[in-house]
């Protein structure tokens, strides 16, 4: 297998972990691996893999960059071709694991259990060194082998497949486009805590309003966002397929329903999911179901909802991830 080979042509056995890294220090193990996968997006993403792309690297000094190249091309896992380094066929093998676990492990935090999105990677980073091949194929196994992680990142298969990037960047969007969000990129934590909290997910869909120097002002979900260039510049994004028709004219979230309103749900946003979206599903938020704001909360506190004749109290966060159609914006 040519090192050369793009990485989401490559197959490997799904046999043994590989036997270089299994001879390094635990501490040792898990920088070498963090760099491995640093290398690995930077060829998935075309970039070269110079010194300054790779230093500072989740936090890593320069110093600890460098003893973990060191320790990669001396374990035979990275080449230095002069200005850059690359993967070898058994880095590359050992990039994609590491990688496939985080994306699985991301995945499952993000269905099974309550714990906050801008929470996932950190908690995903810490996991994915103590699993080997074998459990994480039988993490796959579990979550039905998804194909995408719940960021859009594709997760490789247990061949070592990794599809292409899918979309571009919303900055080269067209005002006026309609469109979905493929990735949210997770790094760095910051920004992506902001995307987070300004509710960008991916698999939401879209209008762009206008471009400025202050950002890229969406029509997102029903909802109007500006985004600043540097979070914008972590989205990326394609056109609907035929089988995503564009959000409804005059649809909201239900957060924003008057108290003398009331609405049907037209779908939880994708953003909703794990348990959170179960308990909204069996609450009555289910596509059709009409709901009526009946109490404000006090101090920002839960609404009262009226759904299917029952009274029902949501926070602000659980209104937002309801898309709904107002039924009486005009009654007098």
């Amino acid at each position: 297998m040519s090192a050369h080979t793009p990485p989401n042509q490559q197959h490997f056995d799904g046999g043994s972990d590989p036997a270089a890294l299994s001879l390094l220090r635990p501490g040792e193990r898990e920088q070498v691996q963090d760099m491995l996968r640093e290398l690995l997006e930077c060829e998935y993403r075309g970039e070269k893999a110079t010194d300054e792309r790779l230093f500072g690297h989740g936090g890593m000094s320069r110093e600890a960059a460098l003893q973990a190249l060191a320790r990669a091309r001396t374990s035979g896992l990275v080449n230095n071709l002069g200005r850059a380094w690359q993967l070898t066929p058994s880095g590359r093998e050992a990039a994609v694991l590491v990688m496939r676990a985080h994306r699985l492990i991301e995945t499952r935090l993000a269905r099974e259990s309550s714990v906050p999105p801008a929470q996932w990677h950190d908690m995903a980073h810490a996991a994915e060194h103590r699993l080997s091949r074998d459990e994480v194929n039988r993490l796959a196994d579990a979550l039905d082998n998804p194909r995408f992680d719940p960021h859009g990142d594709p997760i490789p298969t247990r061949e070592g497949v990794l599809p292409e990037p899918e979309g571009d960047s919303l900055l080269s969007w067209h005002v006026g486009e309609l469109g979905v969000i493929t990735h949210v990129e997770d790094e760095p934590p910051s920004l992506f805590d902001q995307l987070a909290s300004a509710g960008v997910n991916a698999g939401m869909r879209f209008t762009l309003l206008r471009n400025s120097h202050l950002g890229c002002e969406l029509e997102l979900e029903g909802k109007t966002l500006l985004l600043p260039l540097e979070l914008a510049a972590l989205v990326r994004v394609r056109s609907p397929l035929e089988t995503e028709p564009p959000v409804p004219p005059g649809a909201c979230r239900l957060s924003d329903v008057p108290n003398d309103g009331e609405a049907q749900v037209i779908a939880l946003l994708p953003g909703c999911i794990g348990a959170e979206r179960s308990r909204l599903l069996d609450l009555g938020l289910v596509p059709g179901s009409r709901v009526e704001p009946v109490l404000n909360g006090v101090f920002d506190g839960p609404v009262a909802y009226r759904v299917r004749g029952t009274l029902i109290g949501l926070r602000r966060e659980q209104a937002l991830q309801v898309l709904v159609q107002q039924l009486n914006v005009n009654r007098p």
